[in-house]
């Protein structure tokens, strides 16, 4: 029942806006499912709020270790984000987060895909594995990060100019595969930039919780940007990501390794789980 879900930082806007909502297996805060007066046009630039997706901290001086371990794409550098294949121990893909490396043992985990719930209970299985009773992972951290920073996603062919006009002269947006803590006009923002060659430009903005509302009127006031929810986004990442939909929908799905590969989701080599399996 979402009249039980708690709301988050921009509910009130939302809800000026004519929202629905909904809620997750994962978390017990309300996302927006759909707006009512919401574009369909394909060719947008659309704005959401990814409160109520999988949105995760990961922390501790084991988390590059587990990081490495669990996501099967590029290992990161600090400032680096790549969409990552999560694959089970016979190979099967999960999901494809995005991961962002903020910090030398600290990363942000978002997914707001339609795998979103098995993934964030497959993360939480491995972070509590052990051997010979003892942790495989014994400083690590998994939170819940909705009531850190608030997550908006910003994508499509206006994105990098709107988001280019609140930087001050001299001051760029980082390049794809990069995060930056920008100041967008006088709001202090961490702005990974999602590299995928197959969908329009995308940036996650993470923002303030006391300065979320502020910035989100203003990206609403740019005439080329839309507000979208949940839904469309997850329409969106079924005609953009060639590994959403099919078999991947009702679980997780043998997809083999030359296709992961090549979409960039899972790196060389035989170091993370379901490595081996994927030959």
């Amino acid at each position: 029942m979402t009249e039980d879900l708690r709301g988050g930082a921009l509910h009130g806007e939302h809800v000026l806006l004519g929202a629905s909502f909904s809620g997750s297996e994962h978390a017990d805060v309300a996302r927006v499912s759909s707006y009512a007066l919401e574009s369909a046009q394909g060719s947008d630039t659309i704005l959401a709020d990814l409160t109520g997706a999988v949105y995760l901290l990961v922390s501790g001086s084991d988390a590059p270790r587990f990081c490495s371990a669990v996501f099967a794409g590029k290992v990161l550098s600090v400032g680096e984000t790549a969409l990552e294949a999560v694959l089970n121990g016979t190979g099967e893909l999960i999901s494809t987060p995005l991961l962002t490396r903020t910090g030398d043992d600290e990363y942000v985990v978002i997914d707001a895909s339609p795998r979103q719930d098995a993934l964030v209970a497959w993360v939480r299985f491995l972070a509590q594995t052990s051997s010979g009773g003892q942790a495989a992972f014994p400083d690590l951290a998994i939170e819940d990060a909705t009531t850190m920073l608030v997550p908006l996603l910003l994508c499509g062919p206006a994105a990098t100019a709107v988001l280019g006009d609140y930087l001050r002269e001299g001051v760029a947006l980082p390049s794809a595969g990069e995060v930056a803590q920008l100041r967008l006009d006088s709001i202090v923002t961490v702005v990974a930039h999602v590299a995928a060659a197959f969908a329009p430009p995308a940036y996650l903005v993470l923002v303030p919780v006391g300065a979320a509302r502020v910035l989100w009127r203003s990206l609403l006031s740019f005439t080329e940007v839309a507000p979208v929810g949940h839904d469309r986004i997850v329409a969106d990442l079924r005609g953009s990501f060639p590994w959403f939909g099919g078999e991947l929908e009702g679980g997780p799905a043998q997809l083999g390794r030359s296709g992961l590969e090549q979409w960039g989701v899972v790196r060389a080599g035989s170091d993370f789980v379901g490595a081996r399996a994927l030959g």
